[in-house]
């Protein structure tokens, strides 16, 4: 019989290493960005080739942005946002 591992369990394990949880925390960033380059794409109704053409690009530029395996310059973003009607907002928070 094989025990069934809970992903969330390892995980919580895993972040009491200090080196992992900064790591992990790292990554979170990027793969939120990822999500939202994503989901204001889908809203604005465009593909990626489209998003791609109206900045000059390819899409497999617009993939890379979208995969959160690169963290994009602020440039990027202005560009992306551009491309899909919307404006580039940066705020901080406490």
């Amino acid at each position: 019989m094989t025990k069934d591992i809970n992903f969330n369990d390892i995980k919580n394990q895993w972040m009491k290493d200090p080196k992992f949880k900064s790591i992990y925390e790292g990554l979170e960033l990027e793969f939120q960005l990822a999500l939202e380059l994503v989901k204001a794409r889908a809203a604005a109704g465009l593909s990626q080739t489209e998003v791609a053409s109206r900045m000059g690009t390819t899409q497999s530029v617009i993939a890379r942005l979208e995969s959160g395996k690169t963290l994009p310059s602020i440039r990027t973003l202005y560009k992306y946002a551009e491309a899909i009607g919307n404006h580039l907002n940066v705020s901080f928070r406490a």
